[in-house]
């Protein structure tokens, strides 16, 4: 069965959610690759954009226990929907913000909304697929990110280089400093986040929920009887934040840096990445049938890590972007194959705990290594031909 075939095979509700995490990821996409600029083109350093994405990830942290426990008392629906309006308040802010404290608390915010989705996502997707589609639903979920981080920079990317003030009859957008470019382009990046909510509001409220005498408490999820499933699935995550937050968050100020790429060309870079990586997910309900969930997880990962290396020792441009698109692809692509194995092993009722506490292991290694990261990139800058 084509792709194509199987999401229209899909209940309504799936197809609803698909189109709902397409546009909330879309809004991502223009916050993930302008953010850095943003905050540089209102005057601060490398160290300063990496305090203002450590502030993403402690929203992450701070709303992971709740976040799970939002979804057992609200449901889907309305933590999806609160979760694009979030998102949208946190963009619309730091676009409009120029003072370093006030983009760390809109950042934090932006954190804490994606958090709320990823934490429901995944356990949503369990409640309204059958077992034999599940595969499927996680691995179009994750294709619907990928493809809006395809469409994502590059809108971003034109829009940030052209404004929406160069559309008006006789506007002159060569007026506009960067900040303002950038600044229109985040506005309408939340803008699209937030349309999102008309599918949200139109999804069941399905979740698997205990009866009133066994629901969760906001940190039930550390009971004795459930640490050693959580320990066993949250330490590799938080290994595979640190290194991750350690080089991923700065790849745009490497290519910008390094090889004088403008945002046009960024766009295009990012783009061709997420595109990389949706044609790779379509392969994933293959991957994990001829090779399971885990050995599939183990050996992308792997792969991935010879592209990092060309990463930092290259200096033609050419194969930094090839690098970064292959990259990216082998290392996302087992994103879907671990979630769909976390939720499988995982009682249904503590799914979305189990998956709450990986994402905060994952996010505190990040969020650790985030900080270090812009600190080491902006105290060795020309060290290789970056300054």
């Amino acid at each position: 069965m084509h792709w194509w075939q199987r999401i229209a095979s899909f209940d309504v509700a799936a197809r609803r959610f698909l189109a709902g995490a397409f546009l909330i990821e879309l809004g991502h996409a223009f916050l993930w690759t302008l953010q850095n600029l943003y905050v540089r083109a209102v005057g601060f350093g490398e160290a300063e954009a990496g305090q203002v994405l450590s502030m993403n990830t402690i929203g992450i942290v701070l709303a992971t226990f709740p976040a799970a426990y939002m979804y057992d008392r609200l449901g889907p629906r309305r933590s999806l929907s609160l979760a694009c309006v979030a998102a949208t308040v946190g963009m619309v802010g730091m676009a409009c913000s120029t003072a370093l404290p006030v983009l760390k608390a809109f950042a934090v915010l932006n954190g804490a909304a994606f958090c709320l989705h990823n934490v429901v996502a995944a356990p949503f997707i369990m409640s309204i697929a059958r077992p034999h589609e599940r595969s499927h639903l996680f691995g179009a979920e994750f294709a619907s990110h990928t493809s809006a981080q395809t469409v994502g920079p590059l809108l971003a990317g034109w829009l940030a280089a052209h404004s929406l003030v160069g559309w008006l009859p006789g506007a002159d957008a060569a007026g506009l400093d960067a900040a303002q470019l950038l600044r229109g382009a985040l506005i309408v990046g939340a803008l699209l986040g937030l349309a999102g909510t008309l599918f949200y509001l139109r999804l069941p409220d399905t979740a698997t929920v205990a009866p009133d005498t066994e629901r969760r408490t906001l940190f039930g999820i550390l009971r004795k009887d459930r640490r050693a499933l959580w320990v066993k699935l949250a330490i590799p995550n938080c290994i595979i934040g640190i290194g991750a937050g350690l080089t991923i968050p700065f790849i745009n100020l490497y290519l910008t840096d390094r090889f004088a790429l403008d945002t046009d060309a960024l766009g295009l870079v990012m783009a061709a990445a997420a595109a990389t990586m949706t044609v790779a997910v379509l392969a994933v309900p293959a991957v994990v049938a001829r090779w399971g969930f885990v050995r599939a997880t183990i050996t992308s990962e792997l792969l991935s890590l010879p592209f990092f290396a060309l990463l930092a020792f290259t200096t033609d441009v050419r194969v930094a972007v090839v690098a970064v698109i292959i990259r990216q692809a082998l290392m996302n692509v087992c994103h879907p194959i671990w979630r769909n194995f976390m939720m499988e092993i995982t009682p249904p009722l503590w799914r979305a705990s189990v998956n709450s506490v990986t994402m905060l292991a994952w996010n505190a290694g990040w969020g650790f290594s985030v900080v270090a990261g812009g600190l080491l990139s902006e105290g060795t800058a020309g060290l290789l031909g970056t300054g």
